[in-house]
């Protein structure tokens, strides 16, 4: 039997969690959808709580900085907006699964503020490169986003076409107010 990569295991902790949530992500159901043993756990993990915190930055990278990255490779703001929206067209309910326990867990709450940040920060700084009013951008990176995130709790979510549409609506409405407030 060839030897699990870490990464591995926390891919399939990541799918785990998004098919059947936080209680279900233990070393017994890991192990057991992997069919290894728990020593192959123990061999990357020192317990189930390093997992845990290991499972969180592996999301943030994935999750979030890989998408930023993927975005950096463009050269205009709006360009790199374009690929942020992309990117959330199709999202994982892996972000749904992470909010629901990070109602449950100081740790994953803290963790899920942090990139709730990091993504924040990263829309508004693109909107401010492209018109530069910080309230405007601010206010812009906080509707979109939350956009994005309320999309994933509606039964069911909204996403592809039907959010692409509706990125580009509140795009469109705060350009066109805040022609309004300069005229």
């Amino acid at each position: 039997m060839a030897q699990l990569s870490r990464r591995r295991w926390l891919e399939e902790g990541l799918a785990l969690l998004e098919e059947a949530g936080a209680e279900a992500l233990t070393i017994e159901s890991l192990t057991s959808r992997l069919g290894v043993t728990k020593g192959s756990f123990y061999h990357h993990f020192a317990n189930s709580q390093d997992f845990k915190q290991r499972l969180l930055e592996f999301w943030e990278e994935e999750g979030t900085l890989r998408i930023i990255q993927w975005a950096e490779q463009e050269d205009s703001p709006p360009e790199k907006l374009a690929r942020v929206i992309r990117a959330s067209l199709h999202p994982p309910r892996l972000d749904v699964a992470l909010r629901a326990w990070a109602l449950q867990d100081e740790q994953v709450r803290v963790h899920q503020q942090r990139i709730d940040q990091q993504r924040l920060a990263y829309l508004e700084a693109v909107v401010f490169a492209t018109r530069a009013d910080h309230l405007y951008a601010k206010s812009l990176a906080r509707v979109l986003y939350s956009l994005y995130v309320g999309s994933q709790h509606i039964i069911p979510p909204i996403e592809g076409e039907d959010l692409g549409a509706l990125y580009q609506l509140v795009q469109q409405w705060f350009a066109k107010e805040s022609q309004q407030c300069l005229s």
